[in-house]
């Protein structure tokens, strides 16, 4: 059988090419190696159709001499499964993570222990009621008394503003309107990030459409829905029609259909979710579409919650509002326990033992209100007539009996002395910031673990990628030397042949 020459000489120029190819992607990968999000990319070379060199005694059919190679297509290198669960792991990550911040700076609120905190300030607040009980008549102790409810009022109002202006950093609210905050930021992203996966979907569909594959557009969107899957559990349809890809996607957000592109123009489903605050149950709501909209407040009752893991940050935003809120009242209820043991102490005095009719120009009844108003109206504090004048308005014979509730267990606090109560709250707060750091870490430390491994079939390995460019060089060296050598062949054949 007789082939011409020419073949071996096509068959080198297109090794020269496959060769030349697989080294700009080699190159491609090596570029992007540190790039987050990027999937490695590989020739996928196969042979070309084999030549056929028909005689008197053969089949024209292909199959008898090769032809070289050719880059079929560049294939990205992906394992949607370990894509499933690094979007899961981030969820349960984004749960914890965003609490974190918020909690920690509830905890920075209260400053414990410190010299000048809300605790010292409790005791030292009835320390001078004994002194106070010790020297009844002293205008200087009285006037100690005054200011040392005023600072401590002062700090529980100021601790108070500080955590609801953390509050509503999370979820600013007016009326059934979620207006601002960490919340709202977070849907604003998740409408953004949605509008941007509808984009890039419509590009990779042209790609397809072209007969070339999107890769680096495949990789932007898997970004975003990684993204996506921080702020709550991710559901992924890629839409594929009998195993070939389209472009095709649906992405569903707690289990409700958020996105959904098939393809086709007249099908493209987009929507736009939305906060909402249900003033009857105090219960800030997520729409997810027209009619479908979950309770951020309380998770449970998310239907199948179960397998949606830890619900991501929007849920774990709301819960550390939550838990404010609950330090809110907390707070509240100290300050409003202290207002009103005070008060009910007085009283009985009074009732009890009342004041004789002035047998002495310095005796004069205990003012029933020292402290008035609470922390949710910021009005607590001293009563303003005993602030201007401690000496009329406080009767110090009878300072022991309000000295005496520093020991006493209060009923509105659960039975805990002041102290004990707030001292409890402090270990609350924070117990709650270093839970959800703990949580946190942990969380973490799984994503990392799966978001490794993926990375290791996916991810860019240099040392790989350096074996290969030396392998694809030599190959290129290969045919470039083989077009040479058939070069100086037909070199031969032409000039020399006739000499």
């Amino acid at each position: 059988m007789a082939i011409g020459t020419w073949l071996g000489l096509e068959t080198s120029r297109r090794g020269v090419a496959v060769h030349q190819n697989a080294l700009d992607i080699t190159g491609q990968n090596l570029a992007n190696a540190s790039t987050p999000g990027y999937s490695r990319q590989e020739a996928v070379i196969r042979t070309t159709d084999p030549y056929t060199n028909p005689t008197l005694n053969s089949s024209c059919t292909p199959g008898q001499f090769g032809t070289g190679a050719t880059v079929d297509y560049i294939r990205r290198i992906k394992d949607e499964y370990l894509d499933n669960n690094v979007r899961k792991a981030n969820t349960d990550s984004g749960y914890w993570e965003d609490q974190i911040a918020v909690l920690q700076r509830a905890e920075a609120c209260f400053a414990e222990p410190a010299n000048d905190g809300t605790s010292k300030k409790i005791v030292e607040f009835f320390k001078s009621w004994m002194d106070l009980n010790n020297n009844p008549s002293d205008l200087g102790v009285k006037s100690a008394v005054v200011e040392l409810g005023h600072t401590l009022a002062t700090l529980m109002k100021a601790n108070y503003n500080q955590l609801d202006s953390i509050e509503r950093s999370v979820a600013t609210i007016s009326g059934t309107t979620v207006e601002s905050g960490m919340l709202v930021d977070q849907v604003t992203r998740i409408n953004t990030i949605l509008t941007e996966i509808g984009s890039v979907t419509k590009s990779i569909q042209r790609v397809y459409e072209a007969g070339q594959q999107p890769n680096d557009l495949l990789d932007r969107r898997d970004v975003l829905l990684e993204e996506l899957s921080h702020y709550g559990p991710v559901q992924i349809n890629d839409g594929s029609t009998k195993g070939q890809p389209n472009g095709a996607l649906e992405v569903k957000f707690f289990g409700e259909t958020v996105f959904k592109d098939d393809g086709s123009e007249a099908v493209v489903t987009l929507e736009k979710l939305s906060l909402s605050y249900d003033v009857v149950n105090k219960e800030i709501r997520l729409g997810l579409s027209a009619t479908k909209s979950i309770n951020l407040t309380k998770k449970e009752e998310i239907p199948s919650g179960n397998k949606f893991g830890e619900f991501g940050s929007l849920l774990g935003l709301e819960n550390s509002r939550q838990i404010i809120m609950q330090q809110k009242i907390e707070l509240n209820s100290i300050a409003v326990a202290l207002r009103d043991s005070i008060k009910k102490s007085n009283e009985t005095i009074n009732t009890t033992n009342p004041p004789l009719t002035n047998p002495y120009p310095e005796t004069v009844p205990t003012h029933p209100d020292f402290f008035v108003g609470d922390l949710v109206n910021g009005d607590f504090g001293v009563k303003d007539v005993i602030r201007k004048d401690p000496g009329t308005n406080i009767d110090g014979s009878r300072a022991r009996f309000i000295a005496e509730l520093r020991d006493k267990d209060i009923p509105a606090l659960k039975d805990n002395t002041f102290s004990d109560y707030y001292s409890l709250l402090v270990t609350q707060v924070g117990n709650g910031a270093k839970s959800a750091d703990d949580m946190a870490g942990n969380q973490e430390a799984i994503k990392r673990q799966i978001t490794n491994l993926r990375d290791s079939v996916s991810g860019v390995q240099t040392d790989e990628e350096l074996t290969k460019m030396m392998q694809f060089q030599s190959g290129f060296q290969a045919s470039a030397r083989m077009i040479t050598t058939i070069n100086e062949m037909l070199d031969v054949i032409i000039n020399r042949m006739g000499v």
